[in-house]
């Protein structure tokens, strides 16, 4: 009996011990669970091309086969000359090319495009816009 006892009061000991590890990951925003969904927590890119550098930000990613990483919730595509927002984006670091079937809003000096995917190809210096398209130039 005595035996149990202590066995019992061991093993609660071990486990207050892992979850007060936990919570201390948990407070530096980093999520180390091995059920979690995504690969990577605020991933961060570059494209660099000949004429600006794009900053490719997103809250998930996860990576895919061929240098292709998955890129969702509130993926930016960032420069001096123009923003792309989108909810999901294919991502290839080799290539430096990314494309997505998801809404996505371009914005840049004078000029908003709503459209339901785009594409950049040839390191950022094209950008394609697919499906419904709307543009809307400013004053």
């Amino acid at each position: 009996m005595l035996f149990v006892l202590f066995c019992s009061l061991a093993f609660f000991i071990y486990i207050k011990n892992i979850n007060f590890k936990k919570s201390l990951i948990n407070k530096d925003n980093i999520d180390y669970s091995e059920d979690s969904s995504y690969d990577i927590l605020n991933p961060e890119f570059t494209i660099n091309n000949n004429k600006e550098k794009i900053t490719v930000t997103a809250n998930e990613g996860n990576f895919m086969e061929n240098n292709q990483i998955f890129l969702k919730n509130n993926v930016i595509f960032e420069s001096d000359k123009f923003m792309i927002k989108s909810s999901e984006v294919y991502f290839n670091q080799t290539n430096q090319t990314a494309s997505s079937q998801k809404k996505s809003l371009f914005s840049s000096k004078g000029t908003l495009i709503d459209s339901e995917g785009f594409s950049i190809e040839d390191g950022g210096n094209n950008i394609k816009f697919y499906g419904k398209t709307k543009l809307k130039l400013l004053r």
